[in-house]
């Protein structure tokens, strides 16, 4: 294997509408010089600043940060080991991984020289320190950042902060801020097989849910090396190959698992040494290490700190919101993910599969799928399914106990709702066993991860494996994959809904399907509405002050007239999504307040149904609700019978345009939002700060003047497999470009508030006929 400087890159990469990247060379470090160059010219300040978060740097060029969570995340991954753990994870690569790493490198040092104090770069990131060549090592330690993308990189200021209590007690809790991140992402995902298309070959269709603006956006773009690989689709910023797309025979989509990537074990501590725990019938000692971190102070000048850290044999001691590290109990981290090293090995088995065989073959034999279900359909119509996310492997005993401390143990369910595991740490038959098959010790095998073939539909969106197709659940699986029998969100029983019908008609195409995904359809509406609106008309007007009642009255109308969507045009749409925001999350998934027949998991896509009757001893929660609504867009200063399309929106650049979508309470397939559940970082300059209204930050997110978006419908894909190549169509809603400078950080956004999608180019000929094709050959002596 030759070192960068030592070899020479050849490599084509063609510009077409929207700012695709079709990317052609003869060899995989001439791909991967491309890929590089080509992300780097329109994410180059992102991928800068995350070489900077696992060099555990961010402080030395920014500062502490708010409540010191950078210095706490530089001193998480410090801990975590992520720049120690990269050449492990290089050297064990096979020699073509090797070769499209080194050359993606060397492809993003070219652009960053080409770009030094240029007008490439905006004025305020021009003459940025950080923005600066990297070494082949930092892009393997941001290889294993992206694996943590469900697990570590979610908890590293609260492992950073986990300093031991002392003489004075314990050290304060992390804020609430700093565990952000972890709860499952929204997505959906839909494969559908030859009993249900129209053609009788596979149809997948992606619609990826994840932030607009930070390190998870996708990045557009086709990788052709003539004869070994050509594949189309999208991946992560800064990672080499393709994460999600198609090739000429087999398409595929991911979706966020519900599952466990990590575990927290709860350690019994032995009295008046908190560094020291129980395990069984022994006690164990924890293991110090200091490290330190330069830090940039208000005044410009560095200085550095110090921190000592600790760890259990499970792994890392966290700080945790609330609780901390007390005098009882300590928590440890254990991270299925961090020394996942066949991650890119496994995208690369998928993008150069030929059959469905093939590309489940790949994932027997690799094992390297980090955080996501698969839904992938091939040429002859197979349509897939699987959870083949890395996973922790409990023996039958811990799984017992785990599922009933749900149930007994605040604490755990606490946790276990913001898709944190809690084990027992103190009990030696909670740790992570040994199983024949898996990739390596303490995880699950291939062969105990749940899957579902069918030629009719499979689909996801974000709920565990349980129910994956309406008429076939997958049980007897472990519960770090995700509970089974247990309430679907309204987003995943509207996309069963959708989907199943589709299937049944037989005639689905790609147009059927983008149509149904983007029909934004409101389940919670069909569900609850026309009841609603008989409560609010027929109420006992005495129990209500007389302006009350008017205005109870002007929203039962607002909501007769609205067409039950969240469409653009769809007015009537805000109030009922703060109508729904009025109610707890669990209601929407159970019978109490909202519904009044409970969760039945023999007939989940039904139920719950009904809106509750009105209780006779205190307010009805309906029109209190209602009324609440009305209250908190008077005060954001909505017009609750204004179109959608004028009260939400998304800023692109100076560019305001409105978008349709909806949110979890709202059942919609389609999700826009103003905030999400993915952690994300952006330097990069933002938008003041909106004022938040009333309590509706976390769950509306209302504020004034509406709805901002920032967060839902990334990449949106319909592929059909023909026997005369991949026919596809689809958008990146937020654009190709991170530069609010560039038409392509709007041009997406505009096709997507038209619902517009474009043909996704494969062929040599479709590429050389678009009308905006650009040129540029890389070379290197």
């Amino acid at each position: 294997m030759v070192s960068i400087g030592e070899r020479n890159y050849d490599v084509e990469i063609r510009r077409t509408t929207h700012g695709v990247a079709h990317i052609r060379a003869n060899d995989w470090g001439s791909l991967g010089y491309g890929q590089g160059y080509g992300c780097a010219q329109d994410h180059l300040v992102t991928l800068a600043d995350q070489y900077t978060k696992v060099r555990s740097e961010r402080s030395l060029f920014h500062g502490a940060g708010p409540d010191g969570g950078l210095l706490a995340t530089d001193f998480g991954y410090l801990a975590m080991g992520v720049m120690r753990k990269a050449p492990e994870l290089r050297d064990s690569q096979p020699t073509h991984i090797r070769e499209l790493v080194s050359g993606y490198v060397a492809g993003l040092n070219r652009y960053i020289k080409d770009a030094a104090g240029t007008e490439a770069l905006a004025e305020w990131c021009r003459d940025a320190p950080w923005i600066r060549e990297i070494d082949e090592l930092d892009h393997w330690a941001y290889m294993i950042d992206l694996a943590l993308m469900a697990s570590g990189r979610n908890v590293a200021e609260i492992i950073g902060r986990a300093q031991a209590p002392g003489p004075d007690g314990p050290a304060p809790a992390s804020p609430m801020s700093a565990l952000s991140g972890t709860a499952p992402a929204a997505s959906n995902g839909w494969a559908f097989g030859s009993d249900a298309t129209a053609s009788g070959h596979g149809i997948v269709v992606a619609n990826p849910h994840f932030p607009w603006a930070g390190e998870a956006r996708f990045w557009e773009c086709h990788l052709t090396i003539p004869g070994e690989l050509d594949v189309y689709g999208v991946s992560l910023l800064g990672t080499p190959g393709v994460q999600m797309g198609f090739n000429a025979d087999v398409a595929w989509t991911h979706t966020f698992s519900r599952g466990n990537r990590f575990t927290l074990a709860r350690l019994d501590l032995v009295d008046g040494d908190p560094t020291t725990y129980r395990f069984g019938e022994d006690t164990r000692a924890m293991n110090a290490q200091t490290y330190s971190v330069q830090v940039r102070g208000d005044n410009a000048e560095v200085t550095t700190e110090e921190r000592t850290l600790w760890s259990s044999h499970h792994g890392p001691i966290v700080n945790l919101p609330l609780l901390g590290w007390g005098m009882d109990n300590a928590f440890a981290f254990q991270d299925a993910n961090l020394d996942n090293h066949a991650m890119l090995a496994q995208f690369l088995g998928m993008a150069t599969a030929r059959s469905m065989d093939e590309f489940q073959a790949s994932y027997a034999e690799i094992q390297g799928m980090p955080w996501v279900n698969t839904l992938a359909a091939d040429r002859s119509g197979r349509a897939w399914f699987i959870d083949a996310s890395t996973t922790p492997a409990l023996s039958e005993g811990a799984k017992k106990r785990f599922v009933e401390r749900l149930e007994t143990d605040f604490v755990a369910a606490l946790l276990h709702q913001n898709r944190v595991a809690l084990l027992d740490g103190s009990n030696p038959d909670d740790d992570w066993i040994s199983l024949e098959g898996a990739r390596r010790d303490g995880l699950l095998p291939y062969g105990e991860m749940p899957q579902l073939e069918r030629r009719d539909y499979v689909l996801n969106a974000n709920d565990s494996h349980w129910l994956n197709h309406a008429e076939s659940p997958l049980e007897g699986y472990s519960p770090l994959h995700g509970l089974e029998r247990t309430p679907r969100s309204l987003r995943t029983r509207q996309n069963l809904l959708v989907a199943a019908a589709l299937a049944a008609s037989g005639t689905v195409t790609n147009e059927t399907a983008i149509d149904a995904l983007l029909d934004n359809k409101s389940l919670s509406a069909q569900l609850l509405v026309d009841a609603v609106i008989e409560r609010v008309r027929n109420f006992d007007t005495e129990t209500v002050e007389l302006s009350e009642s008017n205005r109870l009255a002007e929203a039962a109308e607002i909501l007769a007239q609205w067409d039950q969507r969240f469409d653009l045009s769809s007015s009537g749409a805000v109030l009922w999504r703060e109508f729904m925001a009025g109610f707890e999350p669990a209601a929407h998934q159970n019978a109490g307040a909202l519904f009044a027949v409970a969760f039945d998991p023999d007939d989940p896509l039904n139920t719950p149904r009904d809106l509750a009757a009105a209780p006779h001893d205190v307010p009805d929660p309906v029109l209190v609700s209602l009324l609440k609504a009305l209250d908190v867009l008077a005060e954001a200063g909505v017009d609750p019978s204004a179109p959608l399309g004028e009260a939400q929106w998304v800023q692109r650049g100076e560019h305001r345009i409105g978008v349709h979508g909806g949110y979890e309470a709202d059942g919609v397939c389609n999700v826009l939002a103003p905030n999400g559940s993915l952690s994300s970082h952006s330097l990069e300059p933002s938008q003041p700060r909106l004022r938040a209204v009333a309590d509706r930050a976390a769950t509306s997110g209302l504020a004034e003047g509406g709805y901002r978006c920032t967060y839902g419908t990334s990449f949106l894909m319909s592929v059909e497999l023909t026997d005369d190549g991949p026919e596809a169509v689809g958008l990146l809603a937020y654009g190709q470009c991170g530069d609010p400078r560039s038409p392509h950080h709007v041009d997406g956004t505009v096709a997507y508030a038209n619902k517009a999608t474009r043909p996704l180019l494969f062929t040599d000929e479709q590429i050389e006929k678009d009308p905006n094709l650009v040129r540029l050959n890389l070379r290197t002596s």
